[in-house]
């Protein structure tokens, strides 16, 4: 890479045909983050808003009505207490109540439950009824968006619109492709596939745009979406702020599947990562479902209990905030997940002149003096975290799973926590950090729930193959020779 064939910690690279300076030192990091944004937001950003979601400046036409204290507060929303209290509570029930469904072991797709059907391949063997084979990626894919969507959105929105997860994961497919602006009309399957989910997509919200408004009235909504009441709290914020803004149902639907897509998919795809290296490691596995035991329990009542002549489907009791506090182990094992596979990029704009400097440490493993670098307002500043997180010089083996690396014990107490300041910082997505206080909880859920009440192992071989990456938004391009996530097929759960 460049940082390391000209050993500098910035260099300059051109990104949709403007030039930014990349940072790679970890010090120098920490003063970008913290030095003011020029608005309207970085380019890149804005290009990813409009050739992917069909944003026609929404994000920067709010950004610029700050002043008048309109604007969308999606990204504080996202890491205030109540609302994480709130919403951690929420995907808890939810995963407590669906989770023994993962799969239903029916075989008939009408009695099947809907994250099971289409691309997830769900099969039951003949043979053994305790056991069945499914697309890993895609089933966890739709549960996860199923189960996130019902939160976000509210039962009646994904009772209606029930195929979201699969046009949600072909955008992510396409992503480039839509990203470079390749017009629908060439002649390329990415081309045509993208476009086709992003209109799907945003006519589903134009939808949910006009029966908001109306249900917001006190105005009969129509018989698909007249009870909204369960919809999140950061919905409802972001609608009302549309309205303020007086944006049409499409405006409005554009800004609504850039969040959509920006929370669901990073959830839905550490959550995959964090899993399939639990399950590609026994021994871990088993150290985690140790610790988690007392906090995350799978249960199953008799029929003596129940006075049933059948066998009732396990239950599953979920508590996330002892999680939190209790299991270091479970927790490193997620940030290790993001610093494996996470290659996002943070931008900024810069509003005013700034000099960054290089720490004596930094410069020592170059063998020079700490460098200084001088920028100037208006220049574009791009951080790119997976050549940090990959840095041999900040973490040993960095290509290797080691969970361990982020355990460290605490000087007062002796006990062992997780430390994830050793990662910071973490990547941005189109709205912030990805490590914001929702997904965090969301991803510790989804996964507790998994490792407790499943099994996965593959059809051949003996360990769960952790698979290469496909090319996508914070992501790193495929390993060569290696499955990418929608190719992890025909694994067995029971």
């Amino acid at each position: 890479m460049e940082r390391e064939s000209m050993n500098e910690p910035v260099f300059g690279i051109y990104i949709g045909g403007v030039k930014h300076n990349a940072v790679t030192s970890p010090s120098m990091m920490r003063t970008v983050f913290s030095a003011k944004a020029a608005t309207p937001r970085n380019q890149v950003l804005g290009q990813a808003l409009q050739n992917v979601f069909g944003d026609r400046s929404l994000i920067q036409k709010m950004d610029l009505d700050r002043n008048q204290g309109v604007s969308d507060k999606a990204s504080t929303i996202l890491n205030e207490e109540d609302f994480v209290t709130e919403a951690s509570a929420a995907i808890t029930r939810l995963v407590q109540r669906d989770m023994s469904n993962l799969v239903s072991f029916c075989r008939s797709i009408v009695d099947q439950c809907p994250w099971e059907r289409g691309m997830s391949g769900v099969e039951v063997p003949e043979e053994d009824q305790t056991v069945c084979e499914a697309n890993l990626f895609a089933l966890m894919s739709n549960f996860i968006g199923h189960i996130t969507s019902t939160f976000l959105m509210g039962e009646a929105f994904v009772e209606n619109f029930p195929n979201l997860s699969e046009d949600l994961g072909r955008i992510d497919d396409c992503f480039v492709t839509l990203f470079a602006g390749t017009p629908r009309r060439v002649p390329h399957p990415a081309a045509s596939a993208g476009h086709a989910a992003s209109d799907r997509l945003r006519h589903v919200f134009s939808i949910f745009h006009r029966a908001f408004t109306a249900w917001d009235d006190g105005i009969d909504a129509g018989i698909e979406l007249r009870d909204l009441d369960d919809v999140s709290e950061l919905v409802k914020d972001r609608m009302r702020t549309f309205r303020k803004l007086e944006l049409s149902s499409g405006a409005s639907a554009a800004a609504h599947l850039s969040l959509y897509y920006d929370l669901i998919e990073h959830t839905t795809k550490i959550t995959f990562w964090t899993i399939t290296h639990l399950f590609a490691e026994p021994s871990l596995l088993d150290q985690v479902r140790k610790e988690i035991s007392s906090y995350v329990v799978a249960s199953r009542p008799s029929r003596e209990e129940t006075g049933f002549p059948f066998d009732e489907p396990p239950r599953l009791s979920l508590d996330i905030e002892k999680v939190l506090v209790s299991c270091p182990l479970f927790q490193s094992c997620y940030y290790e997940t993001v610093r494996l596979h996470s290659a996002g990029m943070s931008f900024k704009k810069l509003a005013s002149d700034l000099i960054l400097s290089e720490s004596a440490e930094e410069a020592a493993y170059s063998l020079t003096e700490p460098r200084t670098y001088k920028f100037a307002k208006g220049e574009d500043i791009v951080v790119p975290h997976g050549a940090y997180h990959h840095d041999a010089r900040y973490f040993s083996n960095p290509e290797q799973y080691d969970p361990l690396r982020f355990l460290v014990t605490d000087p007062v107490t002796g006990k062992q926590r997780a430390d994830p300041s050793i990662l910071a910082p973490f990547a941005d997505g189109l709205y912030g950090s990805t490590n914001n206080g929702f997904t965090e909880r969301a991803i510790l859920t989804f996964t507790a729930g998994i490792v407790a009440l499943w099994d996965i192992e593959p059809t051949s071989g003996e360990f769960l193959p952790v698979p290469g990456h496909k090319t996508s938004w914070g992501g790193f391009p495929t390993n060569q020779g290696a499955a990418g996530e929608d190719e992890v097929e025909d694994d067995r759960l029971g």
